[in-house]
């Protein structure tokens, strides 16, 4: 009879290990059963309890699936487990070790907004890694409430990953167009950080007139703009003279040019930018469509996804690490062969995302007769 790697049980059981390090006042209650919903959740590819219910086996195998769902609904809704401050042990856990690769200490988070359907609302902090992202700090609403739009919120969920990182790092804050607020470019400025903020055309900012001979107020449509080459200004943005630098890339193929403000080097602006939508629509993407499938819950209390959204972005962080740990240690997976990237005109091209490269490394792990290594330190590795 041949042997079976990575069963479910032994999965369970390294993850109990993993967060009584991480979280060790947890109760024993929620260390029972959190395993086993991430570990359902990555193999349904889905955040609905009946689907989690499905593969789970072990000591859930004996139980009727009804029992089972509720006994996950019990956990969603339990009052006593504190989502945020489980993520918030989990995260400070991964960034304490985590493993960087280049030489400068820059490390680009990125803030935005996600919506799953109308039903529910998430603010989210991502830090990127490679051309993909993990969460780092969110906050989820039922439905669209103004609560989700404060920008009281949102210093909150800055100042949190600032004093997450601490001074052994530069952050570059990115956002689309949404963020284009004086106060929160003040605020990430407060705390030496930088900012690169993508900007709506119709701000007004003040900017020396060659023809006039002195600073006018123009709106960014009347600034010049070249169509070849990135054009870069540094102006004052509001009445109360805040200083930054304006950066318009090139109009050339485009009606739609990016128009970028940053307190750091106008020369990098344009570049430190495009690293946006890699470190946070991705990882929407694959809470989403491309991995748990999220929007399939819609009718659930705050409470219940709030804690569910939390198992769905654990399990995102295990996939993204372990995708990561693939990419950085190939010769350790030489039972296994993932294809993540092409060449095209010589020129290698990422496309399976870590998240999914994570996520198909543990599905050909899961009950394999043949050795798989699965990591569960939680060391993140940059790429």
């Amino acid at each position: 009879m041949f042997k079976l790697y990575n069963t479910q049980k032994e999965i369970a059981s390294n993850l109990k290990v993993f967060l009584l390090s991480a979280i060790p006042d947890i109760r024993k209650t929620q260390l029972k059963i959190i395993p086993f919903i991430v570990i359902g959740m990555l193999l349904s590819e889905s955040c609905v309890a009946s689907d989690i219910a499905k593969h789970l086996k072990d000591e859930f195998s004996e139980v009727q699936h009804e029992s089972v769902v509720r006994r996950i609904t019990r956990f969603f809704t339990n009052k006593l487990f504190n989502p945020f401050l489980f993520y918030d042990k989990i995260i400070h856990h991964v960034i304490s070790n985590y493993k960087k690769k280049h030489s400068d200490k820059r490390v680009h988070i990125i803030f935005d907004h996600m919506f799953s359907h109308d039903n529910y609302s998430v603010f989210m902090i991502t830090m990127r890694i490679g051309k993909s992202g993990i969460p780092l700090w969110f906050r989820s609403f039922k439905g669209k409430p103004s609560d989700v739009f404060q920008e009281q919120l949102i210093m909150g969920g800055i100042s949190y990953v600032c004093e997450l990182f601490g001074s052994d790092y530069d952050l570059i804050f990115l956002a689309d167009r949404w963020f284009n607020s004086v106060n929160l470019m003040k605020h990430i400025a407060s705390l030496n950080s930088t900012f690169n903020l993508r900007l709506k055309r119709n701000i007004k900012v003040l900017i020396y007139d060659k023809k006039e001979g002195r600073r006018i107020w123009k709106f960014l449509d009347e600034v010049k703009h070249y169509e070849w080459h990135s054009s870069r200004y540094d102006v004052l943005l509001s009445d109360d003279r805040f200083e930054a630098h304006i950066v318009l890339s090139k109009k050339h193929g485009t009606n739609d040019p990016w128009i970028i403000v940053t307190n750091g080097d106008p020369k990098r602006a344009i570049k430190d930018y495009g690293y946006r939508f890699g470190g946070i629509e991705t990882v929407f993407k694959a809470q989403k469509s491309n991995g748990l499938n999220l929007e399939c819950t819609c009718n659930a209390s705050e409470k219940y996804f709030t804690t569910m959204y939390t198992m769905a972005c654990f399990a995102h962080l295990f996939m993204t690490i372990l995708g990561a740990d693939y990419t950085k240690n190939t010769r350790v997976y030489k039972n296994v062969k993932i294809k993540t990237h092409k060449t095209d005109k010589g020129k290698k091209i990422r496309i399976m995302s870590l998240f999914n490269t994570g996520l198909t490394l543990f599905h050909l792990a899961y009950m394999s007769s043949k050795y798989i290594r699965i990591p569960y330190r939680f060391i993140l590795y940059d790429i």
